[in-house]
């Protein structure tokens, strides 16, 4: 069984986000993966919808199904370009941090689906180069 994570996630506007999270005892081989970024929990605007990709420099997640000393390890790299980053809503007060939520779903082959994870996704204000 796998409990629902809550997770704050803060990303700056300006650079692409990345993040790996590693779920030991878990193979999550042919199962459908989707993280989306919105507004508010229940709903909002959408921004940024990732499914799974091929290749750890395209913009969505990734998936790495490994055995170590016998025990099934999934991990899931996460990648927002930057310019989906930039694209994100502005505080309403110049210079202030913004506050999404972003979810993920896992649908495991033959499975129902779940929410693994579930959290906070900050927006750091930040100065462009």
């Amino acid at each position: 069984m796998f409990d629902t994570v809550t997770a704050p996630l803060v990303a700056w506007r300006t650079t692409p986000f990345t993040e790996t999270i590693r779920l030991v005892g878990y193979d999550f081989t042919g199962a459908d993966i989707l993280l989306e970024v919105r507004d508010r929990a229940d709903g909002g605007a959408l921004r940024a919808h990732l499914i799974e990709v091929a290749t750890s420099s395209a913009e969505g997640v990734t998936r790495v199904v490994t055995i170590e000393d016998g025990i099934p390890v999934t991990t899931l790299g996460i990648r927002i370009n930057e310019s989906t980053m930039e694209s994100m809503p502005t505080a309403n007060e110049p210079g202030d941090d913004v506050e999404l939520r972003w979810g993920m779903h896992i649908t495991p082959s033959g499975g129902l689906k779940f929410m693994a994870f579930d959290g906070p996704f900050t927006v750091k204000a930040s100065v462009p180069a």
